[in-house]
């Protein structure tokens, strides 16, 4: 009988075998740590590009917030600027408040008094001067309270004076101008409606 020794094929075999799963195995670490390097590579270059974006967005913010700063002051300059306004409206309104109420007292003196002091103050108005009687008085007094911007006409005093000898009445008056509240009610409606 014949004999073949198979053991130098088999261990041959067996030796390009291993080297095959070894080769195979190096094959598969070297690819995975490829993969593990592309992978960390790749969450580097997004880490990077999401610090930039941060950056961006920071500086974005910050030139937001010095916009609002900047608006909040013209917010507080608009407010200032209109309350302004309201005022120079109010003092508009209110300049020909005295020449119109010392017009309307020109027109309603009668010929026998004469006034010598006018004080305007807003709503109050004092009213002093000379008068050739007390009738003279009371009719200048009865025309005050029947206009229409006038009421609460007062008589302060009386008194008897002579002047150049002519036997006058001196006297003062109080009164209160109505034509304030009536535009301010006025303005008042006329807001509401805007």
């Amino acid at each position: 009988m014949i004999r073949i020794n198979l053991i130098p094929y088999r261990t041959a075999r067996r030796q390009s075998q291993i080297a095959q799963h070894l080769s195979a195995f190096i094959a598969v670490l070297v690819l995975a740590a490829l993969l593990g390097l592309g992978l960390h590579t790749m969450a580097s270059l997004q880490l990077a590009d999401l610090k930039e974006q941060t950056i961006v967005l920071q500086q974005q913010n910050t030139d937001l917030k010095k916009k609002i700063g900047k608006i909040k002051d013209l917010d507080s300059l608009r407010s200032n600027v209109e309350r302004k306004l309201d005022i120079v409206d109010d003092l508009q309104e209110g300049r020909f408040h005295s020449l119109h109420t010392l017009n309307t007292i020109a027109t309603m003196i009668p010929q026998n008094v004469w006034l010598d002091y006018v004080s305007d103050k807003g709503q109050d108005i004092k009213l002093s001067g000379l008068a050739e009687s007390n009738k003279a008085v009371a009719n200048f007094m009865r025309k005050l309270d029947k206009s229409t911007i006038f009421s609460n006409v007062r008589l302060g005093e009386i008194t008897r004076v002579v002047k150049d000898g002519l036997p006058l009445r001196r006297f003062s008056l109080t009164l209160a101008r109505d034509e304030v509240k009536k535009s301010e009610a006025s303005n008042a409606t006329n807001g509401k409606r805007s």
